[in-house]
């Protein structure tokens, strides 16, 4: 629920101290009896119908009734709010600056409830290029960045969705995926592997978190140092690695 990413994610208290506004959409179960985005349907993810219209709608009417910095909108998203987070960068690419995909996967890998069932556990194997052709065409040409975080033993969204992620991501960056850095010893936790992937002026536009050994769940680590927080629920994990707050400076809201 919203409320459960509201408390164990720890984004109100880094809105609050960094001076962010945070909006949480939330699935209706007469849509969804799981409570999970449909990120399948072609009607929910096109955003002039259905719940992706619904979310962009709840970023309008904050653009209007509140100071915010237009330039400066993110989308981050869980599981299935993560393939739909995917789906919103892919079909509004204009209303983002970057977004978050934990634990989700590549716009288009399925169009009904079966198919997608299927590809959370097995997910197609495609080129670049054939991810990056499923994407819609961008009217200024450019798309946002990406952040991608997932565990490698993740049992309900295959770890390999989020490489065939990155493949789509990119194709339509326009980067080669073998050019990438590799941060060396990242925050000192042998769990977390940060690779980042930069187009040839030398700007990250993807950025890849694999945690090793952790299934389906939010990294957190609770605690009061800076770089700390979120809370350990059935689906939140303390791994050292506060996701939040490392997302929140990849998209530079915060600048410490």
């Amino acid at each position: 629920s919203a409320k459960n990413v509201a408390e164990q994610s720890g984004w109100n208290l880094l809105s609050d101290q960094y001076n962010f506004i945070v909006v949480y959409p939330e699935q209706k179960t007469s849509n969804n009896v799981t409570s999970c985005f449909n990120w399948f349907y072609k009607k929910d993810i096109d955003p002039k119908s259905g719940e992706s219209s619904s979310i962009l709608e709840m970023i309008t009417y904050t653009r209007k009734n509140f100071s915010i910095d237009s330039t400066q909108i993110y989308i981050y998203g869980l599981s299935a709010g993560a393939a739909m987070a995917v789906n919103l960068l892919a079909s509004s690419p204009t209303t983002f600056n970057s977004g978050a995909s934990l634990a989700g996967g590549p716009y288009g890998m399925a169009k009904n409830f079966i198919q997608a069932a299927g590809a959370l556990m097995n997910p197609p194997s495609r080129t670049p290029q054939e991810w990056g052709e499923l994407v819609p065409k961008s009217p200024t040409g450019k798309f946002p960045s990406l952040i991608i975080v997932h565990g490698t033993s993740d049992n309900t969204v295959d770890f390999q969705n989020s490489i065939e992620l990155i493949k789509q991501w990119t194709f339509i960056q326009q980067i080669d995926d073998k050019d990438r850095i590799i941060t060396e010893n990242f925050i000192e936790n042998p769990l977390i592997e940060r690779i980042e992937f930069i187009n040839e002026n030398k700007e990250s536009k993807v950025i890849f978190y694999k945690i090793k050994g952790v299934g389906h769940a939010l990294p957190v680590d609770p605690g009061n140092e800076i770089n700390q927080g979120g809370e350990t629920a059935l689906f939140a994990i303390d791994c050292d690695f506060f996701s939040t707050y490392y997302i929140a400076k990849d998209f530079g809201l915060i600048t410490d």
